[in-house]
């Protein structure tokens, strides 16, 4: 019995040393499986992209690079695509300042009916607008017929308008965020020294709102060029490089020639990152002070108030307009050529298997993306290893990147082993979790930004191991970090085209390409009845999803109080 004991004591001993070298290192070792994650399935699909584009049958080769700088179309098609994303991104950033002051400096009985009306995009499919803007506006278009317009939707003015119109909200949240923590002291001060307010917004308001305004112009300028849904269902014989992409894979399964129209897409993202990064360096936006902060509003000037609201009202017209009218052709068997209601399109069952696959996988991503997010922000924050910066920026960088190009590089990546996932559900996932990842790791860390490691070093001090420190404490504190990321990446998630669009398989088909593949078909009333559908399935999920957020809060907040008492 004594033998027993003694040789169980090397065990025991060599037991007890990994689990304190485990506990010791736990977050290192989370770190490397976080990057192991990151490099799979975010930095190889995009060096696949960059591979096939260098690498024809025959081997290594710049011909299809020189193809793409010698073709005239190609060019025009580039330039289109600069050209849209910079007028967009003037636009949005433009009408998203006047919605975000007035919803913020503007009177109090319009702020929350046009924070609304302003954020109703988000909910639903970006190329919406395409699909209103052509019953309005089409060749048989309702506008079109009632007041003999030759004008033609379809087409460069066309794509603008409903590229504007999907991302005025991404422009708006941003502003509206930097404006909210804005001192207003600031500008009650200088407006006290006789300054008047247009004076007021171009030398205090717009300067402390650089952050804010040149992170929204980046977003808005990415996202424009990627979403190729408004542009191949208006865009006509108008190139675009998003199209021309799925052109080249989807139609042509030239998919060196698709690599090379990505990479290219890729350029203009990386350098516009590059220059944001220059702009901000070096300079200091201090918005939020250490003392409390109280001001009465004061009325806007009507020099400034007139404009602000034509802009807003125009802007909150159109996009609730644009709803009404697909709402309205949802019942319609084809609205403003035959006017009959019917009800074929809304109980149509293939889209409602097709929104149901979206339901799913939105939920897994949203489930799966919200873990991440907080684990990858935790080693990031409290993390003491080389390379936390280049981890951070690897898992921001799927947000920065068009999905067209993601979507590619996972079809190019995944399609053949070691590791193929085509052909399922958790490939169209797993790309949307690493796609929209950088909400949750920004959440996440902003809020262990508000922790004091001092806690979790008591936790520690007082015999508590990494794991229950982590579980107990910091996991409840940073509990509004993880729904955060999982509402964004459900919400984004479940309307996403650009990147899915490449991966959907027969059996998984999603809302998002459903419509897509309506509209640019001609079947509007099915397309608008799918989309209404989805519409209201992410109303329904986002405030079922509040509520339990809400409830698990006060759940935690009362075990907290128990425990207290």
């Amino acid at each position: 019995m004594a033998e027993a004991e003694i040789l169980n004591l090397p065990q025991r001993n060599l037991l007890g040393r990994v689990k304190t070298f485990i506990n010791a290192e736990l977050v290192h070792i989370l770190a490397a499986i976080l990057f192991l994650l990151l490099a799979i399935f975010l930095l190889y699909p995009i060096v696949a992209v960059l591979i096939k584009s260098i690498k024809g049958p025959e081997g290594w080769t710049l011909a299809y690079y020189l193809k793409f700088f010698v073709k005239g179309y190609y060019f025009r098609s580039l330039i289109n695509t600069l050209l849209l994303g910079v007028i967009n991104t003037v636009v949005c950033l433009i009408v998203g300042f006047c919605m975000a002051y007035l919803s913020t400096r503007g009177p109090m009985a319009l702020r929350k009916p046009l924070k609304l009306l302003t954020l109703l995009p988000l909910i639903a499919p970006p190329y919406l607008f395409a699909i209103s803007l052509i019953i309005l506006f089409g060749r048989n278009g309702v506008l079109t017929n009632a007041l003999g317009l030759n004008w033609s939707i379809y087409g460069f003015s066309g794509v603008v308008i409903a590229q504007t119109l999907a991302f005025i909200p991404l422009a708006y949240l941003m502003i509206e965020n930097t404006l909210m923590s804005l001192n207003p002291n600031l500008e009650e001060s200088a407006y006290d020294l006789g300054a008047s307010e247009i004076k007021i917004i171009r030398t205090i308001t717009i300067p402390l709102l650089a952050p804010g305004i040149l992170k929204a112009g980046l977003l808005v300028f990415v996202m424009t060029i990627a979403e190729f849904g408004n542009a191949a269902i208006l865009g006509g014989r108008t190139p675009f490089l998003a199209p021309d992409t799925y052109q080249m894979i989807i139609g042509e399964a030239d998919f060196e020639m698709g690599s090379v129209l990505s990479v290219i897409l890729i350029i203009p993202c990386i350098v516009i990152f590059f220059l944001h990064n220059y702009l901000l360096t070096g300079k200091k936006f201090t918005t939020i002070g250490g003392k409390p902060v109280a001001s009465e509003p004061r009325k806007i000037t009507p020099l400034v108030k007139v404009p602000f609201f034509i802009i807003s009202g125009i802007a909150a017209l159109v996009i609730t307009v644009s709803f009404g009218v697909v709402l309205v052709a949802s019942f319609t068997q084809l609205l403003g050529v035959k006017n009959e209601i019917v009800l074929s399109h809304i109980l149509n069952f293939d889209s409602n298997r097709a929104i149901y696959n979206s339901i799913k996988v939105s939920l897994i991503a949203a489930f799966i993306g919200a873990i991440i997010g907080i684990l990858l922000s935790y080693v990031i924050v409290r993390g003491k290893f080389f390379g936390r910066s280049f981890i951070e920026m690897v898992s921001l960088s799927g947000f920065a990147l068009p999905g067209t190009v993601i979507g590619i590089g996972y079809l190019l990546a995944f399609n053949t082993p070691p590791i193929k996932l085509t052909g399922g559900i958790m490939i169209l996932a797993l790309n949307c979790v690493f796609r929209f990842l950088a909400v949750g790791v920004e959440a996440g860390i902003s809020k262990l930004h508000q922790i004091n490691i001092e806690i979790e070093e008591a936790s520690a001090d007082l015999g508590a191991n990494f794991m229950t420190t982590f579980y107990k404490i910091v996991l409840p504190i940073m509990f509004p970090a993880f729904i955060a990321g999982f509402i964004y990446t459900f919400m984004t998630a479940i309307v996403s085209l650009s990147a899915v669009v490449f991966l959907v398989s027969p059996g998984y088909e999603l809302a998002a390409v459903k419509i897509f593949d309506a509209a640019a078909y001609g079947e509007i009333g099915f397309a608008s009845a799918t989309t209404m559908k989805l519409v209201l399935i992410v109303i329904l999920c986002m405030i079922g999803l509040n509520f339990l957020s809400k409830r698990s809060r006060f759940q935690a907040t009362q075990k907290g109080v128990s425990k207290n008492v």
